[in-house]
């Protein structure tokens, strides 16, 4: 049996639900590690996520004996205009995010990273695979409000270059999760000789450090100690982990009834904003919780 066959005998949709909810937990925690870190540019911050997510992954992919040219070669010829795009939309939902959450804070940069469901409905409408009811337009006119009251546009300051990079940080990452699901539905039952989700991974992975090495090699050289901590388990938990568990996620999704889950993430976030910032305003919870509900329309909706 190949190491796909024990993926799809394995990873049950329960399997694959937890996986996801867990993906989202660990990626709602990004954002302590940014503040951890907060003595290094984004890039840089970006870049070391990159550095020590792949080590991870390498290391769990010669483990698992995934790590062959010849299987990143099969892999590539089958998928290689997705994984194009997943290689320039990647660096830049997590340069996009990084940079909200230092300007904005946690919960407001991941309320707005996920708006990327509504941009996941449009793409899903262009492409035709899936048809506009009037159910989804409820969900824009929710998400609309959600970003308004997020916004606090009442009251004369706007965060206009939060409200900026928060939306198309939400529509990179729904061109990355619909060049994902592409992905999983064109490879199918496809038997190979290599675990395909830890090479999604890590081939997402490696483009935060190629576009981000020349701007921050240098800041690898005065990493101490107590940061080295921090980084290696930003590369592990949030990093490693999580977009693992979200591609196993991902590969089982029927109508967004397991990426769903994912959106504990802005929740974990708002937790961590509360807790650990102490800045968290009522009108981001508010707002957030229609951007969830419009992305849970959406997606429970979508057929």
């Amino acid at each position: 049996m190949t190491i796909e066959e024990l993926d799809d005998a394995h990873f049950s949709p329960k399997v694959s639900k937890i996986s996801m909810f867990l993906s989202g937990i660990f990626m709602g925690n990004v954002g302590i590690f940014i503040s951890l870190l907060s003595g290094y540019p984004i890039y840089s911050i970006v870049l070391f996520r990159g550095i020590f997510g792949a080590c991870f992954l390498i290391l769990f992919m010669i483990i698992t004996r995934s790590f062959s040219i010849t299987f990143f070669k099969e892999c590539f010829k089958m998928h290689w205009k997705h994984l194009i795009v997943l290689a320039i939309a990647n660096p830049l939902v997590v340069f996009l995010y990084f940079l909200n959450i230092s300007l904005t804070g946690y919960a407001f940069a991941a309320f707005l990273l996920y708006t990327s469901g509504v941009f996941l409905l449009i793409f899903l409408v262009i492409t035709k695979e899936d048809k506009v009811s009037k159910i989804n337009f409820i969900s824009f006119i929710l998400a609309i409000a959600g970003i308004s009251i997020i916004m606090e546009f009442w009251t004369g300051q706007v965060l206009i270059l939060g409200i900026v990079l928060g939306i198309f940080s939400g529509f990179c990452l729904g061109i990355l999760i619909f060049s994902k699901k592409q992905i999983y539905k064109v490879r199918g039952n496809i038997n190979s000789n290599g675990n395909f989700d830890a090479f999604l991974t890590l081939w997402s992975t490696l483009f935060l450090i190629f576009p981000f090495l020349p701007f921050g090699i240098t800041d690898l050289l005065r990493i101490t100690i107590l940061d080295l901590v921090f980084i290696l388990l930003l590369g592990l938990i949030p990093t490693a982990l999580a977009f693992t568990l979200y591609n196993i996620g991902v590969k089982k999704d029927k109508g967004g009834n397991i990426v769903i889950l994912s959106y504990f993430e802005p929740v974990m976030a708002t937790i961590n904003t509360a807790i650990f910032l102490k800045n968290l305003s009522i009108f981001t919870i508010i707002g957030g919780f229609f951007v969830l509900l419009a992305n849970f329309i959406t997606l429970r909706y979508s057929k």
